[in-house]
């Protein structure tokens, strides 16, 4: 009869142990809040019409990155467009554009700030420092304000 119990005691053990860690598993299942879904993308579209002068901007915001495309079309010269990738904190966007026009590409740092439904940034004299165009005097020259618009559908 002691040789019976010997046998049955690691059977029971293994089968206390399955129930235990069986029952911790559904507790720890009900519990535990499902993993977030990543938070989708933030789109926003600006523009300034001035004269026949139009000024667009869209952006994605992910998180801290942003990324979209800037275009300055004066209705006379110095066309001016290209994708940006930056960040963003609090309400300030420090990107780097790639500036395509007048037959050249270039990095443009630009710093957005955005204020309710509109998109700031200033434009004036530039430097190259580091590879890429920079304000000679950042609290001077124009300052362009772009309202908030409805985003056009991408196919």
């Amino acid at each position: 009869m002691m040789t019976t119990n010997c046998l049955n005691r690691p059977a029971v053990a293994t089968a206390l142990l399955a129930l235990l860690l069986s029952g911790c598993d559904n507790h720890s299942a009900s519990t535990t809040a499902p993993p977030a879904a990543p938070a989708q993308a933030q789109q926003l579209c600006f523009r300034q019409v001035v004269g026949r002068d139009t000024t667009m901007a869209h952006l994605l915001i992910s998180g801290t990155t942003v990324t979209g495309e800037l275009a300055v079309l004066p209705a006379e010269k110095d066309r001016a467009r290209g994708p940006l990738r930056g960040t963003l904190a609090g309400q300030k966007i420090v990107a780097d554009w790639q500036r395509a026009g007048e037959g050249q590409t270039q990095v443009y740092e630009v710093e957005f700030t955005l204020a309710g439904d509109s998109l700031r940034w200033r434009e004036g004299a530039r430097v190259e420092k580091g590879g890429k165009w920079v304000l000679a005097s950042p609290g001077q020259g124009y300052q362009y304000v772009l309202g908030k618009v409805a985003c056009a559908h991408q196919p």
